[in-house]
Parts: structure tokens; C-alpha cells; sequence
């Protein structure tokens, strides 16, 4: 990031991993930025990994923020 345009630090919380298979799973947790400003946007998150011949990626990516 550019000078004044710092995205803050990124922290997540109270991960939950469930396997749907043993190429599948879901993680769900909570996320905080923090940014220079102060501010503190937060909210809910939800993944879909996928494992390939390649690793472990995400195929979709729900994100919430809290209002």
C-alpha cells in the first residue's frame, strides 16, 4: 500500500473447520480490521476449500460485515 492508503491489520477469530469429505470442508469464523484511523470494521465470514492435486483452495468466499 501507498502512502495514506494502509488497509489496517487483519485478524481472525473463533475458526470452525468442518470436513464434508475428504476433499471438502468449511471454515466459519469472525474478522476484525483495524484500521490507522481507528475504525474498526468487523463481521462474519464463510469458506469453501477444495483439496486438488495442487493443495487446498478456496472455491467461494462469503463475507459479512456487521452493521
Amino acid at each position: 500500500a501507498s502512502p495514506g492508503h494502509e488497509m489496517g491489520k487483519l485478524e481472525f477469530s473463533g475458526l470452525r473447520i468442518e470436513m464434508v469429505g475428504a476433499d471438502a470442508a468449511f471454515v466459519r469464523g469472525a474478522w476484525l480490521l483495524t484500521m490507522p484511523d481507528g475504525k474498526t470494521p468487523h463481521g462474519l465470514f464463510t469458506l469453501v476449500l477444495r483439496k486438488s492435486s495442487e493443495g487446498w483452495k478456496i472455491v467461494h468466499d462469503h463475507t459479512s460485515a456487521a452493521e
